[in-house]
């Protein structure tokens, strides 16, 4: 399995890691609320990514290949922004015939658009 796509999905556990991290720690309802959002939201497309790179690429993860790795943002907003930098960067390297892995980091995307826009919200 290629590194970037294992480093692309430990990066998504570690943002699913940081967002339950922030929904603990926040005294706004309305951000507890939306964390659980985000953090479901991660977890499916985390779930889906992976499992169309195995239908693609006929390899499986190994037990021990998936480290999460967090991410540097330490609050909701900022949280979101670098993961939307971090999808975007990713799937600038996405081959033409890796549609399925395109067509998931633009849905991550359209949520990442949402949970910004909801995290103005009071």
């Amino acid at each position: 399995m290629d590194k970037k796509y294992i480093d692309f999905i430990c990066s998504l556990h570690g943002y699913m890691i940081r967002v339950k991290e922030i929904h603990w720690n926040t005294d706004n309802n309305a951000e507890h609320l939306l964390c659980d959002e985000v953090e479901n939201t991660i977890h499916d497309i985390e779930d889906r990514f992976a499992e169309c790179m195995m239908g693609m690429t006929g390899n499986r993860f190994k037990v021990g290949d998936l480290k999460p790795m967090l991410p540097n943002a330490e609050n909701l907003k900022e949280m979101l922004r670098e993961l939307e930098m971090e999808t975007n960067d990713f799937k600038k390297g996405i081959k033409e015939n890796q549609g399925g892995l395109a067509n998931i980091c633009d849905d991550l995307l359209e949520n990442i658009c949402k949970f910004k826009y909801r995290a103005t919200q009071k």
